[in-house]
């Protein structure tokens, strides 16, 4: 797992039975967070189309704070890794076509 980045999370209450042994409110690294929710979905793989969404963090569910600047190579006007269309500059495919 990679070193936390900045941004943290924490689980709304109203959704705390959908996720057992993570505690609701408490504010944590959204990389811990993460991990905790696929760990839950390797264990319960029919719980994906509840516990997630669009994002593996279903903003419904979780509440964000923090930012975190963007990987070397990536737009810094979006804010996700999913939004950016183009792998990350220096990647091995890019690399390959040029």
């Amino acid at each position: 797992m990679t070193s936390p980045r900045g941004r943290q999370a924490r689980l709304r209450a109203e959704h705390a039975y959908l996720y057992p042994g993570l505690e609701p409110a408490v504010w944590m690294p959204v990389e811990t967070l993460i991990h905790r929710v696929v760990t839950l979905l390797y264990g319960d793989p029919a719980k994906s189309g509840v516990i997630t969404g669009e994002r593996l963090l279903r903003g419904d569910h979780f509440e964000f704070r923090g930012q975190s600047s963007r990987p070397t190579g990536w737009p810094s006007a979006l804010s996700r890794m999913s939004d950016a269309a183009a792998k990350p500059r220096g990647s091995d495919e890019s690399d390959s076509q040029g």
